[in-house]
């Protein structure tokens, strides 16, 4: 099963967004470190604490925090501590590293066409000889630990909201379906549900009231199914 997430509002985009990026720092900074593996962990660095590391984004976060608390008692004392987390962190300072030289220069380079690399830059080569795994690792945690909380509350909150969904199964009829609202619910998050064995695409168009769903051949020089059978599921916090 392929699983298409599409979220209903901005707010809930840059989480899925933000989500992501933290999702390809936990995979690579568990791979045996070289000077490519550190190149794609600073960038990442680099790129979440520009869309992670914000004072809008914490304060949606905190709002929804409190806003599960209150929905679901078995979850606030969790909420909570997350909650208390972001209100403890009064600084979103980038990198803690304002006096590291090389943090400022891959900064730089990190902005350039041809990204990180060491080939004219001896003090980030001579790093990434001589420092091992563990070790990088320690020093990759000093410079994400300002946003540790951010992380820990978006995968918090999106775990939620995917568990607390309506699924429907729907057929769509020259590939095109529609998902019926009630213009008094708020959602947050559409996922539709295709088989792997799917040859097709999901776009979607909204407003209050429906969902139209659109589903495109991936291979143009098949013919068109008339009836492909799927499932959405709606997810509201």
């Amino acid at each position: 099963m392929i699983n298409y997430e599409f979220p209903i509002n901005e707010k809930f985009r840059k989480y899925l967004k933000i989500e992501y990026l933290f999702k390809q720092y936990d995979f690579f900074i568990k791979q045996k470190h070289n000077q490519y593996i550190s190149n794609v962990i600073f960038q990442l660095i680099f790129k979440l604490n520009v869309n992670a590391a914000r004072a809008d984004i914490k304060v949606e976060l905190i709002n929804d925090l409190q806003k599960i608390q209150t929905k679901y008692k078995k979850l606030s004392d969790d909420a909570n501590k997350l909650k208390k987390r972001l209100e403890k962190n009064n600084s979103f300072t980038p990198y803690s590293s304002s006096g590291n030289k090389m943090i400022q220069e891959l900064k730089v380079r990190s902005e350039s066409p041809t990204y990180i690399n060491d080939i004219d830059f001896s003090k980030y080569k001579l790093w990434n000889e001589t420092q091992d795994t563990r070790t990088k690792n320690l020093f990759f945690r000093d410079l994400t630990n300002h946003i540790s909380p951010i992380k820990d509350s978006i995968y918090f909150i999106l775990s939620v909201l995917r568990k607390d969904s309506h699924k429907e199964n729907l057929t769509a009829i020259n590939a095109v379906a529609q998902l019926k609202l009630n213009p008094s619910n708020r959602f947050d998050l559409l996922t539709i549900h295709l088989r792997d064995t799917s040859l097709y695409e999901p776009t979607i168009s909204a407003n209050k009231y429906a969902i139209n769903i659109n589903l495109s051949k991936l291979d143009e020089d098949k013919s068109t199914r008339k009836t492909i059978k799927f499932s959405a599921s709606l997810h509201s916090l």
